[in-house]
C-alpha cells in the first residue's frame, strides 16, 4: 500500500512539472517611463548668428531671448531668433524675405510670447516686445547694427499713439543717437511697449525710405534753441507722495506732443548733377560713395542724391557742420576735385558742409579733353525742406 502511495506521489509530481513546461512564459512588464514632452515652437528656430550671409545685425541689450519678424506677425514673415545679450547677431538672409531693397519694422517678441501665442501671433500686434525700424540693402551695405534697449521688458507701459498714415516714429533713450526703445509705423494707431522701473528721457526720431532719391531720410523735432526735443517720465512706486502711488503707464501722443515744433535732419544732402556725356562717380578719398541700392554711377543727364551724416557730438545731438576733404567727381579715372566756381578753377582742398543744407554739385566737360576738361563746383546751396515731416 505504501508503494502504491509513493508511486502515485511521484507520478503527480512528474505531471505537475510537465504541465508547468507547457505553460507560456509570462512576458516582462515594461518599466513605466515619463511621457515625452512635445518640443516648444522656439526650439525649431534658427538661433545661430550668421556672420557672413546675414540680413540684419542686432545688438540685444536685454535679458530676453527674442524672435524677429519682418513687418508682420505671421509664420511666413518669421526671420529667426536672437539670444539674450547678443552682440552683432546676424539674422539669416532668407531669399524669400530679403529679395529686394526695402524698409520695414522688425517686430520682436520674447521667446515666452512666441511660445505661448504661437497659434495666434496676430493677437500681439499692438503689444509686441518692441519694434525697430530697419533698412535692408539687397545690393549694398548692411553693416548698421540695430540696438535693442536694456530698459525693455518690465511691467510698465509706454503707449505710443501715431495718427500719421505716412510717418514712422522711433523712440530712443537718452538722445537722438541713443538706444531704440520702440518703433511705431505710420498707420499704427497704438503701440504698447513694456519697460522696467526707472527714469526715462524719450527722444522721437522720424524715418522713411525715399525710393525716388534712394536715401533713408531721418529728422527729429527740436526746441526753440535748436536742441533735440524730448519728454521725460519715471516708472515706479512713489510711496504715495503727491498722491501718485505706483506710476505704471505713460502715453506718448505724437501729434499732441510735437504740435508746432520744427524739425531738423542732423544731416546734409548732396545732389550730383551730371552734365557730362559719361556716367560719373562721387569719391571721398579713395572710396567710392554708393547709393543705398549699391549704385555708384550717376548716368549722363541725371541727378542723384547722397546723405552726408554730421559727426555725433553725443547721444543727444549732432554737430552743426562738418569739414570734408578729398571729394572728387567725374568719369572713371577722370575724377576731379571741386573748384571755387564754374569760372574759377582754384581747387578746394576742404569744404564745410552744414546741417540741414542741400548742396548741388554740377559736373561738366568731357574726359580727356583739354579744351573742355571735367570740372565740378557747388552750383547751389539751400536749406532742406522738412515741412512734409511735420505731424498733422
Amino acid at each position: 500500500m505504501k508503494k502504491i502511495a509513493m508511486i502515485a506521489s511521484v507520478l503527480a509530481t512528474a505531471i505537475l512539472l510537465f504541465a508547468c513546461q507547457l505553460l507560456p512564459e509570462e512576458e516582462p512588464k515594461p518599466n513605466p517611463t515619463k511621457p515625452t514632452e512635445p518640443k516648444k515652437p522656439s526650439e525649431e528656430l534658427d538661433w545661430e548668428s550668421h556672420n557672413t550671409d546675414y540680413s540684419i545685425l542686432i545688438r540685444n541689450n536685454t535679458n530676453e531671448r527674442l524672435v524677429g519678424f519682418q513687418g508682420d506677425l505671421t509664420a511666413a514673415k518669421l526671420i529667426g531668433g536672437i539670444p539674450a545679450h547678443a552682440s552683432n547677431h546676424g539674422l539669416p538672409n532668407d531669399p524669400k524675405l530679403f529679395d529686394v531693397t526695402k524698409e520695414f519694422p522688425l517686430i520682436l517678441l520674447t521667446e515666452k510670447q512666441y511660445n505661448e501665442n504661437n497659434n495666434n501671433l496676430l493677437s500681439l500686434k499692438n503689444t509686441p516686445f518692441t519694434r525697430v525700424y530697419v533698412f535692408f540693402n539687397k545690393q549694398g551695405d548692411n553693416s548698421v547694427v540695430y540696438e535693442i534697449a536694456a530698459g525693455l521688458g518690465g511691467e510698465n507701459s509706454l503707449r505710443i499713439l501715431n495718427p500719421s498714415s505716412t510717418l514712422n516714429v522711433e523712440i530712443r533713450l537718452g538722445g537722438v543717437a541713443g538706444e531704440t526703445v520702440g518703433y511705431a509705423p505710420g498707420g499704427m494707431q497704438e503701440t504698447i511697449l513694456k519697460l522696467n522701473d526707472g527714469n526715462f528721457a524719450f527722444f522721437p526720431v522720424f524715418k522713411r525710405y525715399n525710393r525716388q532719391r534712394d536715401v533713408v531720410e531721418t529728422v527729429y523735432p527740436k526746441f526753440e534753441d535748436g536742441n533735440p526735443w524730448f519728454t521725460t517720465t519715471s516708472f515706479g512706486d512713489y510711496g504715495g507722495q503727491g498722491g501718485i502711488g505706483n506710476y505704471r503707464e505713460f502715453t506718448f501722443n505724437v501729434r499732441d506732443l510735437l504740435k508746432g515744433l520744427t524739425m531738423t535732419s542732423g544731416t546734409a544732402w548732396v545732389i550730383i548733377d551730371n552734365q557730362t556725356n559719361q556716367g560719373i562717380r562721387f569719391l571721398e578719398g579713395g572710396s567710392v560713395r554708393k547709393t543705398l541700392s549699391g549704385l555708384e554711377n550717376v548716368p549722363s543727364g541725371f541727378s542723384l542724391q547722397w546723405q552726408i551724416d554730421m559727426n555725433r557730438v553725443s547721444n543727444n545731438n549732432y554737430a552743426d557742420s562738418r569739414v570734408v576733404s578729398n571729394w572728387k567727381f567725374g568719369p572713371l579715372s577722370y575724377e576731379t576735385e571741386l573748384q571755387e566756381d564754374q569760372d574759377d578753377s582754384t581747387k578746394l582742398n576742404t569744404v564745410t558742409i552744414e546741417r540741414d543744407k542741400m548742396y548741388t554739385i554740377t559736373v561738366t566737360g568731357q574726359p580727356g579733353s583739354s579744351s573742355n576738361p571735367i570740372k565740378a563746383w557747388i552750383s547751389d546751396t539751400r536749406s532742406i525742406d522738412v515741412s512734409d515731416f511735420n505731424v498733422n
